[in-house]
């Protein structure tokens, strides 16, 4: 899906988030490419608690060089 949003569609940027408490998610980011760009804490609001959450992305720049 990465592949297809950066090399067919020609999108400069491709971006997710997932909750801090949730490392795993983070992990499959990670995984596919995405880099660690930072924590928004107390973000959103879910079960009546602020959960943080973490931002990854990726630029079309960086996909290339990995050759993912």
């Amino acid at each position: 899906m990465v592949n297809y949003g950066l090399e067919e569609l020609n999108l400069q940027r491709i971006y997710a988030h997932c909750l801090s408490r949730n490392p795993l998610s983070g992990k499959v980011l990670a995984k596919i490419g995405m880099t660690h760009e930072g924590t928004l804490r107390q973000h959103i609001l879910k079960w009546n608690e602020f959960e943080d959450i973490d931002l990854y992305g990726v630029l079309r720049s960086e996909h290339r060089l990995g050759d993912r």
